[in-house]
């Protein structure tokens, strides 16, 4: 089932294009060419094409990629694709960046995906390119037993998730609510820890890894519910 099931027509309102994950970003002076995995909307790619960047973004979600189509320039390509299936598609070290954010690396099913996902995306990044990725901070959701991420409420529309853990896997359970009519969806996610990420980023040929708690790189001090992950070969 779609993640963005519930969620699809009211997804620019309900997450908004942060300045900061765009600042994140567009650290370098010159044109790079940058990959957004789990590019929803577009609204990213879209930012960072109008700011002198060659950007392809990729969905599994076809319906979520005509709304990132349909922005009004011709400058970012969008492709439905398999974030599995990145050396199928794109040449080896073909980006200067490659993004995945909005927990989109959880969407993975297993470790051994997460594997296989981080070795494949190493090689059509640049070697002197840098992976960005945020994921929901699932040490700190596990340790603490935390069932519902922050609530989002914007005009009229209200969005809760709640997460159920079913054994190596967690159900998130998405309720939206829009003028007092409640529309749920569910997907599977894997709660990937920190130290599962690190490893298996060295596996996959990085040599630096920093780690933030917010997109101003902050050093990660008390309880934060994303991690943000730099990495380099």
């Amino acid at each position: 089932m779609s993640y963005y099931k519930n969620i699809i027509h009211y997804y620019n309102q309900l997450f908004p294009l942060d300045q900061n994950k765009l600042d994140f970003v567009n650290t370098s002076h010159t044109s790079q060419k940058i990959l957004d995995i789990g590019c929803a909307t577009g609204s990213l790619c879209h930012a960072l094409y109008h700011l002198g960047h060659e950007v392809v973004g990729i969905d599994i979600d076809k319906k979520i990629l005509d709304q990132a189509r349909g922005l009004g320039d011709d400058g970012p390509t969008f492709h439905a694709l398999d974030m599995l299936n990145l050396e199928q598609h794109f040449d080896m070290d073909t980006f200067d960046q490659i993004l995945c954010f909005d927990n989109t690396i959880a969407h993975l099913p297993n470790e051994m995906a997460v594997g296989q996902f981080l070795k494949a995306m190493s090689k059509v990044l640049k070697d002197d390119g840098v992976f960005k990725c945020e994921v929901v901070n699932y040490d700190l959701v596990l340790a603490k037993g935390i069932l519902e991420l922050p609530v989002i409420e914007v005009d009229d529309l209200i969005l809760k998730r709640h997460q159920c853990l079913e054994q190596q896997c967690m159900e998130c359970y998405t309720e939206l609510v829009h003028n007092g009519e409640v529309e749920i969806n569910c997907v599977p996610l894997f709660p990937v820890r920190y130290e599962q990420l690190e490893f298996l980023l060295i596996e996959a040929g990085f040599t630096k890894i920093k780690l933030f708690s917010d997109f101003n790189r902050n050093q990660p001090e008390g309880e934060h519910i994303y991690n943000i992950l730099e990495a380099w070969k």
